[in-house]
């Protein structure tokens, strides 16, 4: 496995539980934390994966194989990953379904999320990950430079931080989180670990996100959170200023994914 194929899953059960939470009407144990969250069986509260799961036909036996025996399919746009594109762009009155069915599709550089990450980056270290990560969406095993590695890694971080800004990831499910990654190197698994015992740090994060990579690292928090919290709106405020992104750029990558604008 790579960060990559890492990233992918992580970006996977956000997206998934995004789209489920709102066709549910609720957004109760939604967003990252809630999606990592289900990796454990999912016990009391919202658990969208596991709804998702039994939607599909997968029932409990899923559970302990994690996210990626949950959400991962081999053939492109086959498994759960094709039904849930199926899902999300299917019905009307979704708020954003189609723009997340949109993220999950296509595996070609320019199209879903690796084509929208793409296109945010700045040049320079920004650039190609987008490539990496949409063929590791689609069940495939991508093959990415040391650089990308490294992106993938900050991306990551960024993800896992915003998703406790609202403080829903707690010791003992951080824990379970990482037992249940799946196949992943110790080297893989310290990253995984190391950005979830990391302080809630927007203006470090900010530090630490080369030239060119601020917009991307802005959207992959978002797709950690759902932003229905004011600690959730104040957190991607601050990471907004940290990384000197103007307010119309920020509510254009809210635009993109369907979620509320941050501000008027």
């Amino acid at each position: 496995m790579s960060l990559v194929s890492v990233l992918s899953k992580v970006a996977l059960g956000a997206i998934a539980a995004k789209g489920v939470g709102s066709m549910m009407g609720g957004n109760s144990g939604s967003g990252l934390a809630g999606a990592l969250s289900s990796m454990m069986g999912g016990s009391g509260g919202g658990n969208p994966l596991g709804a998702l799961a039994g939607m599909l036909g997968g029932g409990h036996q899923q559970q302990s194989g994690g996210l990626a025996s949950m959400l991962g399919g081999g053939q492109r746009g086959g498994g759960a990953l094709g039904a849930l594109s199926g899902l999300l762009g299917g019905g009307g009155g979704q708020q954003g379904g189609g723009m997340l069915a949109g993220l999950l599709g296509g595996a070609e550089k320019t199209g879903g999320l690796g084509g929208l990450l793409d296109s945010l980056g700045g040049g320079g270290q920004g650039g190609g990950l987008g490539a990496m990560l949409n063929q590791a969406l689609q069940g495939q095993e991508p093959e990415p430079s040391q650089a990308e590695e490294e992106q993938a890694a900050l991306l990551l971080k960024a993800m896992i931080m915003a998703a406790k800004s609202d403080g829903q990831i707690d010791e003992n499910e951080q824990r379970k989180i990482a037992e249940h990654l799946g196949d992943v190197s110790q080297e893989e698994l310290a990253v995984v670990e190391a950005a979830m015992a990391a302080p809630v740090d927007p203006e470090g994060l900010a530090g630490s996100t080369p030239s060119g990579m601020e917009q991307q690292v802005y959207l992959m928090s978002l797709l950690g959170i759902d932003l229905d919290s004011k600690s959730e709106a104040q957190y991607l405020d601050q990471l907004a200023k940290a990384l000197n992104i103007a307010p119309e750029q920020a509510n254009a990558i809210h635009e993109q994914v369907g979620a509320p604008k941050l501000y008027s």
